[in-house]
């Protein structure tokens, strides 16, 4: 029962760090207040009417949804590594990690 809550709160504290990354990434990762050069409008409507979409910030939004998604993915995954290694629990794979030779 103590590893079932211990193995929840751990999922829980990574959901909630991975969501405040992923705001922090929508905070800080656009355009805005820089505006778009020419060149990219035209490909942003361009883009939009292939897509069938009437007003172009639709795609725009999406598609910084999804740059911020894989930013704070990136982020999270070396997290994760870091924390590994500085707790020295990484990954048991490999000669390097000490098991397998004195056996």
């Amino acid at each position: 029962m103590v590893i079932l809550v211990r193995k929840l709160s751990v999922g829980i504290v990574k959901l909630l760090m991975f969501v405040g990354l992923f705001v922090l990434s929508m905070r800080f990762i656009h355009t805005y207040p820089q505006p778009m050069p020419p060149e990219q409008l035209q490909y942003l409507f361009a883009i939009s009417r292939t897509l069938g979409l009437r007003d172009p910030d639709d795609f725009y939004l999406s598609a910084v949804a999804i740059v911020n998604l894989i930013a704070a993915t990136v982020e999270f995954k070396l997290l994760m590594r870091l924390w590994e290694k500085c707790r020295g629990t990484g990954s048991t794979k490999g000669p390097r990690s000490g098991r397998g030779w004195s056996q």
